[in-house]
């Protein structure tokens, strides 16, 4: 008796992509259960942020080219997911986490392994997957909430979970606490020690000392190094 074929997560990954792509190109009707989400980043942002608040037990994502980046609403909806006691579970690679030396800071329960797309899995009833690009370079997603197409997505969830592992130890604490994340994020938009002490209520000395541990972190010798690093700009971004 021939034993079942088994497939890994890249085999999964690029089978699933392929398959949305087919469908996004096809002049015919998408297959039951699958449709359009949205297009453009910002209206999938706002229809996540309706998904946010509908999700009542747990959020599963993968994402190759996961970035930091400080005006994404998204670290905001995954507080308030977490204070819902959500179970937040994302994946990423370790390219991404090398071009954003942040991501172990504001996501610690990250995982890293051979995410192949970007997948958002809603309460294993839905789920969100991107399809190619619009001929502008729009993002474009499609949500699947039955049939063939979910069940190809949680099967790739549990194949990427598998084989990925935790980027921090149990007993390890995240590279920068919440404060200097704060003050990480108000870098990266500009602002002076001075602004971000008074945005704070903090001493400008102890954003001082922010500073260093997030240009320590990124390896900068520069606060300008500091915000391309953790913008995904920096050195480690070329090689």
């Amino acid at each position: 008796m021939t034993p079942p074929e088994r497939h890994d997560a890249r085999t999964l990954g690029v089978a699933l992509r392929a398959a949305v792509t087919d469908v996004a190109m096809s002049d015919g009707p998408p297959p039951p259960g699958l449709s359009l989400f949205a297009v453009g980043q910002g209206p999938i942002t706002k229809r996540l942020v309706d998904i946010e608040a509908q999700t009542v037990r747990s959020v599963w994502s993968t994402n190759p080219t996961l970035s930091f980046d400080p005006e994404n609403p998204a670290f905001e909806l995954e507080d308030r997911s977490y204070a819902r006691k959500v179970d937040l579970q994302r994946i990423t690679t370790e390219r991404a986490l090398r071009f954003s030396p942040l991501l172990p800071s504001f996501t610690p329960q990250i995982r890293v392994g051979t995410a192949m797309l970007r997948l958002i899995i809603s309460d294993e009833r839905l789920a969100l997957l991107e399809g190619p690009d619009t001929a502008r370079g729009e993002p474009v997603a499609w949500a699947a909430t039955s049939g063939t197409f979910l069940a190809r997505a949680l099967e790739l969830w549990h194949v990427t979970w598998a084989e990925s592992r935790p980027v921090l130890a149990d007993s390890e604490e995240p590279p920068l606490n919440a404060r200097q994340l704060s003050v990480a994020r108000a870098m990266c938009l500009g602002r002076t020690d001075a602004a971000i002490a008074r945005a704070l209520d903090v001493s400008p000395r102890t954003v001082a000392r922010d500073v260093a541990a997030v240009m320590a972190l990124t390896g900068a010798d520069s606060r300008a190094g500091a915000v391309l690093a953790m913008l995904g700009r920096g050195r480690q971004s070329r090689t």
